[in-house]
This record gives structure tokens, C-alpha cells and sequence, in this order.
């Protein structure tokens, strides 16, 4: 965004002109199709495409926005006014202050917006309804809202012990008769497991699930299948560990890998929506850019391009091939992606912070004098030992 255009934003904000005096109350997920979004610059890039997500009824655009790292509520703000309104957070983004960021930039047009928040359950725990009620309630208050539209519980990689947890469970069924949860759901970075459980349970109406054009092509048919059965399928991580910036020719005036990389998602019918993170203005413009386009020839170059110079450094985060060959039961795909956050996601507070809750027998903190057995089982070629001491060091420092 040029400095001109987001003056000219932040002062029709202040004003009170952007997003509010909308005539006619339209249904939440629906822009109003007499005002252009991004009033405040005709050439503001729009949404030019939205879907129903699953059997909800919630009408969401192609491409809309991840808030796990936002400092400026202005931005939702600006997203909004281009169309974005599907916008999904979490209680413990931003060390709880993510879902406030949230609430703020989107007061006003609450009811024109969807709004997904995501809970982490340690279900090999003791959880009491009571306790999760009342974190929703917490959730609530930050998003200043009387109801979220998707509440789910966050990177659960098995659904058995939630099917089985009758406090968690009873919990979203009284949020739900209480109006305080719309629809629910789960996020998760086991989709090859979770997207089959979620075939035989009415728990989720909604998934969230990592898809790029480096892995993700093996849930494919069950991605198909829960959305045959009516259950909204939404994109995360699509691009691919966002190592753009450091990569020869994927940066320029004239380049957008990220444009490539969510035209790449949006090429598959089967996902409504992806939620890239946009946490300035220009990410706003780049991705919102994106909408409606169909995969190009440019657009598989730059995507060709990308896949060659990471094939063997990027950690696929769905992969476990190497977990069974660790002596020391380290969770190396959980320790790389946080090094990815820190790294590539230029999210170094929230990366230290997940390291830090993870268990210390899961840290790679022997992996020095070790064999390294990981990288003979690792299927792309990485070096994995490297890797890891390399996390560590930075996810400590």
C-alpha cells in the first residue's frame, strides 16, 4: 500500500467513514453490493469471488485472512473494505491478544463478517465444561461479540480422545443452545488421520487443514469426501513455508509468489477458502489481488521455481516418516515448523513461545552425539540433525 493510500485509509477510519452507515443489514459473510469496498481508493484490490462454506449457510470469500499475527487492527479493517469477510484467529495468538485485535478491527461490522476462533485442548487431561464455557466466554469478551460463527479446537492431530471427552463435547453443545457458538469444527496438521474420523462424526462442520503445492495432494480424496458430506474446508500454511524472501527470483515488482501459491490452492474446487496471514496492508493488496484467478502458466513457473530451490530444506509439516526413527522420541516436524514460524514467518515471539511449552524430552537436546537415523529416513533429502540444533539455537537464544 502507498503511503498516500493508507493515510487516506487510517484518516477515513478516524472519521468514521470506512465500513460503517452500510444501508440495509445483510446476512454475516456477505459484502454490501451497493458499497465498493475499499471506499477509500477505487484502485484497492477486491474479492471477486465468494462461496458457501460446506452446509452452513456462511457465504466466505476465496481468499481470506489469517490473524496469527496482527498488530494493527487497521488492516482487518482495510481487509474488510476489500471484500475479506472470513477472518479466523485464536485465544492464544499474540499471547491472548490476537483474538482482541480481532474485536477491534472489526467493530461495527460484526454482523457482516465471519468470525472461526480456535481453543487448544490437552485432552490427555482432565477438562470440565465449565472451564472450556468459560474460555469461550473469555473469547467472546476479546472479540467484543455475543457469538462466534466457528469455534474449533486447535491442531488436534486424533480425534478419538475428543469424541470420547463427554465435558469438552457437552461444552460446545451448550454453547451452541445458548447461541454463543454457531458451528464447530477443528484445525489439524494429521489430516491423512483426522479428515477420515471426521466422516464418522457429526462433531465437525468445519476443518481447517494445511494444502500447498508441495504436500497436501495425498488428502486430496478426502478432502472431496467431507466436503460431499457438507463440512466447510478451508486452507492453511499454503505457501509452502513462505521461504519467498530468501529465494532467488521469487521477489520483484513484477513477481508475486504468494499470488501463485493461492491461485495454486483456489485452483482445487473442493477448498472454500484459504486464510493467509495478513498482518500489513500490503499483504492485504498482494493476496486479495489473487481472488478469482485461475492457475496460469506464470503462476506454475514461479511455483516450479519456488519447489526447486526448497525441495530439499523444506520440512514438510505433514510428513512423519522420520519420527519412528528417532531414539529419542524428539518431535522434529513440530521443532522445524516452529523454526519455520521464527525463520520465514517473521512470528520469532510466538515461535519462542511454542518451544518453550514444548516438553523437554521432545527437544532435540541429544541430538549432537546422535547417528542421525532421521535423515536416512527422511523421503526429501533434508538434513535433519542440522536442522534441529539449528532450531534449538535460535528458538533459545
Amino acid at each position: 500500500m502507498s503511503g498516500l493510500r493508507r493515510r487516506q485509509f487510517i484518516a477515513s477510519l478516524a472519521s468514521g467513514a470506512v465500513g460503517l452507515g452500510v444501508a440495509g443489514k445483510l446476512g454475516a459473510g456477505t459484502p454490501d453490493p451497493g458499497t465498493p469496498a475499499g471506499r477509500q481508493d477505487a484502485n484497492a484490490p477486491k474479492i471477486k469471488k465468494y462461496k458457501e462454506l460446506g452446509k452452513t449457510g456462511l457465504k466466505v470469500p476465496d481468499v481470506s485472512c489469517g490473524a496469527i499475527s496482527l498488530f494493527e487492527p487497521n488492516v482487518l479493517r482495510y481487509a474488510y473494505e476489500c471484500g475479506v469477510t472470513y477472518f479466523d484467529t485464536a485465544e492464544s495468538y499474540l499471547r491472548m491478544k490476537g483474538e482482541a485485535y480481532v474485536g477491534q478491527g472489526l467493530k461495527g461490522v460484526r454482523d457482516k463478517v465471519v468470525i472461526t476462533t480456535k481453543h487448544g485442548m490437552n485432552l490427555r487431561q482432565k477438562i470440565e465444561k465449565a472451564a472450556v464455557i468459560k474460555r469461550m466466554e473469555e473469547s467472546l469478551k476479546r472479540l467484543q461479540s455475543d457469538y462466534i460463527d466457528v469455534a474449533m479446537v486447535h491442531n488436534i492431530d486424533d480425534l478419538t480422545p475428543l469424541l470420547k471427552n463427554e465435558e469438552v463435547l457437552g461444552a460446545y453443545d451448550q454453547l451452541k443452545k445458548d447461541g454463543k457458538v454457531r458451528f464447530t469444527g477443528f484445525s489439524s496438521h494429521n489430516a491423512k488421520l483426522t479428515l477420515k474420523q471426521a466422516m464418522d462424526t457429526d462433531f465437525p462442520q468445519v476443518i481447517l487443514v494445511m494444502y500447498n503445492h508441495m504436500e497436501g495432494q495425498e488428502i486430496e480424496p478426502l478432502v472431496k469426501a467431507v466436503r460431499a458430506k457438507g463440512i466447510g474446508t478451508v486452507a492453511m500454511k499454503i505457501f509452502a513455508g513462505g521461504a519467498q524472501g530468501n529465494l532467488k527470483g521469487m521477489v520483484g515488482p513484477d513477481t508475486s509468489y504468494p499470488q501463485a501459491a493461492i491461485r495454486w490452492v483456489l485452483s482445487n474446487p473442493d477448498f472454500d477458502t484459504c486464510i493467509p496471514t495478513m498482518s500489513s496492508y500490503s499483504h492485504v493488496e498482494e493476496y486479495v489481488a489473487a481472488s478469482g484467478k485461475t492457475l496460469d502458466r506464470a503462476a506454475l513457473g514461479l511455483i516450479a521455481s519456488y519447489q526447486e530451490q526448497v525441495k530439499d530444506t523444506y520440512c514438510r509439516v505433514s510428513c512423519t516418516e522420520c519420527l519412528s526413527a528417532c531414539p529419542k522420541n524428539v518431535a522434529v516436524n513440530d521443532v522445524l515448523r516452529f523454526a519455520m514460524y521464527y525463520e520465514n514467518y517473521g512470528m520469532e515471539r510466538m515461535a519462542t513461545d511454542y518451544y518453550a511449552e514444548l516438553e523437554p524430552a521432545r527437544k532435540p537436546l541429544g541430538c549432537e552425539a546422535c547417528a542421525a537415523p532421521c535423515e536416512r529416513a527422511c523421503p526429501h533429502g533434508l538434513s535433519v540433525q542440522a536442522r534441529l540444533l539449528r532450531a534449538h539455537d535460535i528458538l533459545t537464544a
